[in-house]
């Protein structure tokens, strides 16, 4: 299982880029951070396509054939809902003071609906290119993304649990939940979550699919749907 591209386009600049924006004042950011993002992917595209030969000629050098092995490229998951699906008021400070998701309507749209899928598809891309299988996750949070209208912050104020809480850890600086680093990434939900995806994924020899997680349950409802 492979991933990896977000860092290479800069992703984690882009989120903090937008923070800044939203903190300041300034109007949203996505449009400046959108072209960024396009103008890098190129040199991801080639790291990727890098990782994978490497790979491939470590196995070979193990003595492994191409038969005794499987490769999977696995996506991206969007940590963000769109702005509307946001249950904190895009003025004021609850965004940041309470759900840790201090982003303008449209740069949270911008996330979820052109970033996030951009960088999938271009990973996407890629995996056909070099004949390897790919899982996209980018809706496996679906619902419980942080801020989420439909989930609760897992911070000890409400019952923590698979079905009802976030799947994402919070924006912070390091005070809270783990190092700043592990901001919006998936939290324990999250990671059984996209481990559900790999082991489902496991099962299917060949193919290329989505994994997506089932409303109203839990990490352990995930279910794959063949993509072309």
């Amino acid at each position: 299982m492979l991933n990896i591209t977000a860092n290479d386009v800069g992703f984690s600049d882009h989120v903090i880029n937008c923070t800044v924006a939203w903190f300041g004042g300034l109007g949203p950011c996505n449009q400046a951070e959108q072209t960024d993002i396009v103008a890098r992917t190129p040199a991801a595209k080639t790291g990727l396509r890098k990782a994978i030969d490497e790979i491939r000629a470590v196995m070979t050098g193990a003595g492994y054939s191409s038969s005794q092995y499987r490769l999977v490229l696995q996506g991206y998951s969007s940590p963000i809902p769109i702005g509307r699906n946001i249950r904190y008021a895009e003025s004021g400070g609850d965004r940041w003071n309470y759900g840790g998701c201090p982003f303008y309507d449209a740069d949270a749209d911008w996330a979820k609906n052109t970033a996030t899928p951009y960088i999938v598809d271009s990973m996407r891309s890629v995996a056909a290119e070099k004949g390897v299988q790919f899982l996209d996750v980018r809706d496996a949070l679906n619902g419980h993304e942080v801020c989420h209208k439909s989930s609760s912050l897992v911070d000890g104020s409400n019952p923590v649990s698979g079905v009802s809480s976030e799947w994402v850890r919070w924006l912070n600086s390091g005070c809270c939940q783990g190092d700043s680093q592990e901001s919006l990434h998936p939290n324990a939900f999250g990671q059984k979550a996209i481990g559900m995806c790999v082991a489902l994924i496991y099962a299917k020899t060949t193919g290329n699919y989505t994994c997506k997680n089932t409303k109203g349950k839990d990490f352990s409802y995930m279910t794959l749907s063949s993509i072309t």
